[in-house]
């Protein structure tokens, strides 16, 4: 019988996170401050001109624009008083508190995060390259285990559906770049679901990735025990 997954429908985020009415993945909208405010169309114009003009490229070539997560506003918006501005994930926080000049935006970050991470936080390197203990090309070894009910085939059962691909451990993924990536990384990651078509490209995929040993993913299909445990070595 097809498999169920069981996920929470909710219509408002609970600590930045989201689950897709269609396909039940996890999204994650952000994990930083939550939003930003503020009741000047001043201060969010000077804002917002500065932010559409800054760009940040990670170690792969991404990048992203910081004006994106900042709302598109008149003046007329402000007129009854303060509202949210963004939503920031926290590399953006980072980001911020190394560049921005804006003080609601950094007043906001000091009063969420505190004096010791706003200090941490100047330090980091959001463009530095994974540690050495992530590396490419490492072997992948996909095995039954105790929820498994069927051998190990090459495309799932169903027909066009492909193999929901998910991580064990403190990985998540960016489905625009294709990247898996840990929690404290500070790469943008959105959800926790790759969607493969084949055990052959999910090889290929994982081989891209840049991880540590000892990582396990599992991959499930649509019926019930066709689920695998995929281990990186």
């Amino acid at each position: 019988m097809p498999h169920c997954r069981t996920f929470q429908i909710i219509n408002q985020p609970i600590c930045g996170i989201f689950y897709d009415r269609l396909l039940g993945t996890v999204n994650f909208i952000m994990a930083g401050i939550d939003k930003t405010y503020t009741d000047s169309f001043e201060e969010y114009k000077e804002f917002k001109t500065w932010a559409d003009n800054q760009v940040l490229m990670f170690f792969d070539g991404h990048k992203e624009c910081i004006g994106d997560w900042v709302w598109n506003y008149e003046k007329e918006d402000f007129s009854n008083g303060e509202i949210p501005i963004m939503n920031t994930p926290t590399w953006l926080d980072i980001y911020l508190i190394q560049n921005c000049k804006s003080d609601f935006v950094l007043e906001r970050m000091k009063s969420v995060y505190g004096e010791d991470s706003y200090k941490d936080f100047k330090l980091i390197d959001l463009t530095a390259k994974p540690p050495k203990e992530y590396q490419q090309n490492r072997k992948i070894k996909i095995k039954r285990y105790n929820r498994t009910n069927f051998p190990l085939h090459e495309k799932p059962y169903g027909g066009k559906t492909k193999w929901w691909l998910q991580c064990n451990d403190d990985f998540w993924y960016n489905d625009e770049t294709k990247t898996w990536t840990s929690y404290d990384s500070h790469y943008p990651h959105n959800t926790n679901t790759a969607h493969i078509t084949s055990i052959k490209a999910l090889v290929r995929h994982l081989r891209k990735q840049y991880l540590p040993k000892g990582v396990v993913f599992t991959i499930s299909g649509r019926y019930v025990g066709e689920e695998y445990l995929v281990q990186v070595f």
